[in-house]
This record gives C-alpha cells, sequence and structure tokens, in this order.
C-alpha cells in the first residue's frame, strides 16, 4: 500500500514545480507576475492535499493496518457453551388457563406491519404491557389473567407473555381498541394495583456500523470526537437531501460508492456521465474525487471498508478532470446547483507558492483586502445564486497554514469554510486559518479532523491521508444530515448552528470550532414546535411558522418545476393568515384560516384561493392542513388542496421570513 505525501504547493513529491518557481527575481517580482496572470488570464485552481508532514505509521505498518478493511476476515467469535448458561425461571408454578403455558412463554416478536404511530411514538399496534405491583405473587398474576379474559373472552384477547421476576405482563388486543382499553382496564379491574401503557419501540445509542474499519480504532478516530456515532442515532440522512462533490474523477463501482443513491453524475470535460478516472491523468486526481466523496457519503453496514458521515443521502458526482480550471469549477457548481443539489463540496483552491506563507499575518490579511477583487465579486455571485436556491456551499480551507481569505473564493459569510485538526485535536500543522477576534475577523466557519483519514481508493482500495480536502467532506456529510432534518436550513442559519454547537479547539482561535454534529442536529429540532406543549398551551401557536419544505407549484395537476413555501401567521388561537411564497414571482398569495382544534390534531381550514392582489401568475386553491405530532412529538402539517394534492411537513416558529426579496 503506497502512501502519498504532499508538500505545501499541492504538489506531490518529485513532481513538477508551480510555473512561477524558476524565476529568480525576487520574491516582489514573483508575486507581480503571479498577480498579472491571476488578474489577466485566470484564476488557476488545484485540488487540496495532504501536506509532507510524517506520518504515525511507515508504509509496511499502514498497509498492514489497511489490510482488515480491504480483505476483511470475520472470526468466530467467543461462545459459551449452551449449558453453562443458567437459567433463570419467570413462570409461576401453576399457571392459569388464561396465561401462556411455560413452553409458550416468550416474548413474541414483531414485525414492520405491526408498527403503527401514536402521538409520534412509533408502537407495536395491537400490544400493551402491564405492570403489576411490587408485591405481586403468583396468586396475582392468575387472578389478574382471570379477570381479563372474562372481561375479554374472545381470542383476539390474550395474555401473550408475563414474566414474574419483573412482575410483568403483556397483552395482545385489536389495534383499533389500544387505547381505549389501556384507559379503560384500570377501572375495569380494581382489586389489583397495576398501570398499563404502550409497547413502545426503543433504539440503542451510539450507533456503530458493521463495516470493518470501525474495529480499528487507529482507521476510524475522527468520528468520535465530532459526535458521529450519536449524530447517526437521530439520523444518518434523508434520500430527498442531494450531496454534490465536485472534484476530480470517482470509481463509482467502489464498494464505498457503488448504491442506487447515485444521481445525475456529469464529468465537464467528457459532457456526458462518465466520471471514472482518465488514463494518463496524475495520482492525485486519480484518487482525490474517490476519497472525498467516501468521507462524506461512503455506504454504511456493507461489511466492507468505512462508512461516510451522511450515508443514506444521495450522491451527485461531478468529475472536473484534472485539469483544473476556474471555468471549470463554475461549470461544475453551476451544474449541481441547477441539478438540484443541497449541499456541495468543494476541496479545491487556487494554486499558491511559499511567497504568502513567508509574509506575516498582517501582510496576509492587508494583501487579502485586495487580492482577486473581480473574482471576489464572481464567486459571491455565485455563491448568491446557491443561496436563492437554499444550496449550501462548503470549501476546503487549504493546506499552505497560511490565511484562507487569501483566496478570493473563500471570503465572507456567503459559503462553510472548513480548517483541519490533528489527532490531538489542535489545529493541523499545514491546515490555513481565518479567525483574528482581536480584529473581528472570522473566515473559518468549522474545523473537522484533518489527519489519517481512511478512504476509499480507486479499484477497492484503501488509503489512509491528510488534508483540509477530508475535513470539509466531513463537514459536508453533517451539513446534510442537518439538511435531512429541516431542508430548508439557509447556509447562514447552518453556519450559525455549527459555530454555537461547534467545540472551541483548546488554546487556539485562528480556526473554527470543532465540529459536533450531535449537537447541531439536536440544536436544529429544537426549533421545531413540540405538539403536546401547543395542546397544553394553546397561545403557542400564535405567531409566524415556517413549512419546512419549498413546494412544487402544480397548474391543472401538472408540475411546473417551481417551487413554493407555505407560511401561517397565526393571530389568535382562532384564526390567521395562509401565506403561500412563490419562488419564481418572489411574491405572497394570501388567504384566511380559521383554527379548529381537536383531541389529538389541529385542523386550519382556508376556504378560499390564495391570491395576491395584483400579481395573476398563481391563484393556489383551497386546502386544508392538519397538524398532528410525527414520529417524535413534533408539530407535522398535512396540507390536502381541494383538489386532493398532499404534501407533508414540519413546522418551525421564525421570528422574521427568510425570503430577502418579496412584495
Amino acid at each position: 500500500m503506497k502512501k502519498t505525501y504532499f508538500d505545501s504547493n499541492d504538489v506531490p513529491s518529485g513532481g513538477k514545480e508551480p510555473f512561477w518557481k524558476p524565476w529568480g527575481a525576487g520574491w516582489f517580482l514573483r508575486l507581480l507576475g503571479f498577480l498579472v496572470l491571476l488578474f489577466a488570464l485566470i484564476l488557476l485552481l488545484n485540488l487540496f492535499k495532504s501536506t509532507k508532514a510524517d506520518s504515525d505509521y511507515d508504509d509496511e505498518e499502514r498497509a498492514e493496518l489497511l489490510e482488515p478493511i480491504i480483505h476483511p476476515v470475520s472470526p468466530d467469535p467467543v461462545r459459551v457453551p449452551v449449558d453453562s448458561m443458567a437459567s433463570v425461571p419467570h413462570d409461576i408454578e401453576n399457571p392459569s388457563v388464561n396465561l401462556p403455558t411455560p413452553d409458550d412463554n416468550i416474548l413474541p416478536p414483531h414485525t414492520d406491519d405491526d408498527i403503527t404511530n401514536d402521538d409520534g411514538q412509533q408502537i407495536v399496534g395491537d400490544r400493551l404491557n402491564v405492570i403489576l405491583n411490587s408485591t405481586a405473587n403468583d396468586d396475582t398474576f392468575n387472578k389478574w389473567a382471570d379477570e381479563f379474559k372474562s372481561l375479554y373472552p374472545s381470542d383476539d384477547y390474550k395474555v401473550v407473555y408475563y414474566d414474574k421476576l419483573t412482575k410483568l405482563l403483556q397483552i395482545q388486543v385489536p389495534q383499533d381498541e389500544r387505547n381505549q382499553i389501556m384507559e379503560a382496564l384500570p377501572q375495569q379491574i380494581t382489586d389489583i394495583q397495576f398501570i398499563v401503557f404502550h409497547e413502545g419501540l426503543i433504539q440503542f445509542g451510539s450507533y456503530k456500523p458493521n463495516d470493518p474499519a470501525f474495529q480499528h480504532q487507529e482507521l476510524c478516530w475522527h468520528f468520535k470526537p465530532i459526535q458521529a456515532y450519536e449524530a447517526w442515532d437521530i439520523t444518518k440522512g434523508s434520500p430527498d437531501v442531494v450531496v454534490a462533490i465536485v472534484d476530480s474523477y470517482f470509481d463509482l463501482n467502489h464498494d464505498e460508492l457503488n448504491s442506487d443513491r447515485i444521481v445525475s453524475p456529469y464529468s465537464i470535460p467528457r459532457h456526458s456521465g462518465s466520471v471514472a478516472p482518465q488514463s494518463g491523468c496524475d495520482e492525485v486526481s486519480f484518487m482525490h474525487g474517490t476519497f472525498v466523496a467516501s468521507t462524506a457519503l461512503g455506504n454504511m453496514d456493507n461489511e466492507r471498508g468505512t462508512s461516510g458521515i451522511a450515508p443514506l443521502c444521495k450522491f451527485m458526482p461531478v468529475s472536473l478532470g484534472h485539469e483544473v480550471t476556474s471555468i471549470t469549477v463554475m461549470q461544475g457548481l453551476l451544474y449541481a446547483i441547477y441539478q438540484g443539489a443541497s449541499v456541495v463540496n468543494l476541496s479545491l483552491g487556487f494554486i499558491s507558492d511559499d511567497t504568502f506563507s513567508g509574509m506575516s499575518l498582517d501582510e496576509q490579511v492587508e494583501l487579502s483586502h485586495t487580492l482577486g477583487k473581480v473574482d471576489e465579486k464572481v464567486w459571491d455571485f455565485v455563491a448568491d445564486l446557491a443561496n436563492e436556491r437554499n444550496v449550501t456551499i462548503v470549501w476546503a480551507a487549504g493546506n499552505e497554514n497560511t490565511y484562507l481569505a487569501i483566496d478570493p473564493s473563500k471570503r465572507g459569510d456567503r459559503t462553510i469554510k472548513v480548517s483541519a485538526v490533528d489527532t490531538g485535536l489542535k489545529q493541523a500543522d499545514f491546515s490555513n486559518f481565518g479567525n483574528i477576534p482581536n480584529q473581528n475577523i472570522y473566515e473559518s466557519t468549522i474545523s473537522a479532523p484533518g489527519v489519517d483519514i481512511t478512504g476509499a481508493m480507486p479499484w477497492n482500495t484503501y488509503e489512509v491521508s491528510q488534508g483540509t480536502s477530508f475535513s470539509a467532506p466531513i463537514v459536508t456529510g453533517a451539513v446534510a444530515l442537518m439538511k435531512s432534518i429541516d431542508p430548508t436550513l439557509t447556509t447562514a442559519e447552518i453556519a450559525e448552528i455549527l459555530k454555537e454547537t461547534g467545540k472551541p479547539i483548546d488554546g487556539d482561535t485562528s480556526i473554527g470550532n470543532l465540529l459536533q454534529i450531535k449537537d447541531a442536529l439536536l440544536k436544529v429540532k429544537g426549533n421545531f414546535a413540540r405538539f403536546d406543549d401547543i395542546m397544553r398551551d394553546h397561545t403557542k401557536l400564535i405567531g409566524l411558522w415556517e413549512s419546512t419544505i419549498m413546494n412544487d407549484i402544480t397548474v391543472d395537476g401538472q408540475p411546473t418545476g417551481k417551487k413554493c413555501r407555505n407560511y401561517f401567521d397565526i393571530t389568535s388561537t382562532e384564526r390567521g393568515t395562509s401565506i403561500t411564497y412563490a419562488a419564481d414571482t418572489k411574491k405572497d398569495y394570501t388567504a384566511d384560516i380559521t383554527i379548529e382544534w381537536k383531541t389529538n390534531e389541529i385542523v386550519m381550514h382556508q376556504p378560499s384561493s390564495a391570491t395576491h392582489p395584483t400579481d395573476q401568475t398563481y391563484t393556489f386553491m383551497p386546502a386544508t392542513f392538519v397538524c398532528k405530532p410525527d414520529a417524535e412529538g413534533l408539530l407535522e402539517c398535512e396540507y390536502t388542496s381541494s383538489a386532493g394534492h398532499k404534501e407533508r411537513y414540519n413546522l418551525r416558529k421564525v421570528r422574521q421570513r427568510q425570503d430577502q426579496e418579496r412584495n
């Protein structure tokens, strides 16, 4: 297994020098010449790679370390002989005929068909659990079973399991009677103390996939400090979220990438869907895109290699080839934006030499105020296009150990910029930085591990490498998980959440806080309303609410490709206004609504069409909005138009509208 080192110029050791390096007229002339070419021609770009920093492993040790995930071996587990496993009886000696026999007293399994949703909780629909008082004995079990059966003599009602050690029974009842029986039983059986409750589904925490890298701490070290395992308990990503990796080439046959999650692959130089490495390309281009993509989106639980951060999101591979320039990057980025990406990863940046690293920090900051101002406007324009379509761009900060905003593409707050930390959770010695608190400068949005990262290489191999190229897709995956919960999150909102929930780098304020994915996801969920809270206090419904999806606009039942978002301005517990914002016209179409409170739902009635006082482009027909708890108890709204069209989305309370241009 070969390890590739990279020098501070992003050129493989032993490779060609940058084109300006042979000039010998001094650093000022080199800089002047570089600036002339930069402004007169193009902003050259190149892929970020690892630095020349020494590794913890030599090539032989690395090959041995990677062997288990390339050729995984599953040894037989150590088993305890069955005869030595003492059995603790949970049966009673003389069970009633209304209790299972000892041979049948086994907790019955449930199937997916048995699962239903009740007040936001996933439960087994035809089961109830009963806990008897702590003093219950064998006679108590028999007595409870006999009384239950006398109340419900049909075979549809029965005790299917009991455990005298825990004083617990499980009963089977018709699913449509479950809630009524749960409420009635304590009033029907009054001579025995007990409580009855649903059979809810519980998931173990700290999920770890079965991919073999997770059996080797050295190969998966970076998942723990960023809370990846806990984050996967919340979500592993939604297939509705598309992540574009704009990079060199991709081996889509690799076990980490090959899946039905791949959408709209495209090669910029080939103008086709062929994104495979091209014969004759350099080693870095050959491997880079595959490695980056696997870090963000690699398959999980396939018993191969490792896993990406967002393994269930869709993957849009956009190949730039090995000759990367401003226009190819622009093409790749715009393709991703217009083809429906939610997040775009860019692990690349313009070519730099040691001129900038030889400058003082003040000189670098001053240069960033004058260098590439035209290019800066172009990148701002593209970033604005992305933000108009709610696409989040994530940039790798770069590996020159310089001020990242020297690069015109990485300035301002329109994108997410990622610095790298090492295995000690300190700033990696190669990572670019961007925060200067005493000057109120904050260009490095967030940090993520970027040293000894395990990723996929072409031809179903793996490598351990380093660089902000691999920090960025870790954050890209995290952003995809955030958008899987709330796809309407803007880049500005995402950046604020990442900063707020990130963990400060010990003793270093020059780079962004360390990514904490679980805390970020919980922060996203905290913006949603809980159904029970509103049902307890109806006044909590008053305020401005925003839907968490952009709906498709249909005309005569046919999709138009245009998008709209629903808002609700609730002015009292009885009435308010429905607002449909059309993204193409940038106008609000409104209608009055009335609110009906029911036992387990809130119904908002819109009896008339939503219109604009002067614009006749759209008329949104009457509708009903039924709000219930989703699987996690959050307020979820189902929209049904008078023509029968349906949409479902969560609602979150907002202080102000995120639409920047509207009339």
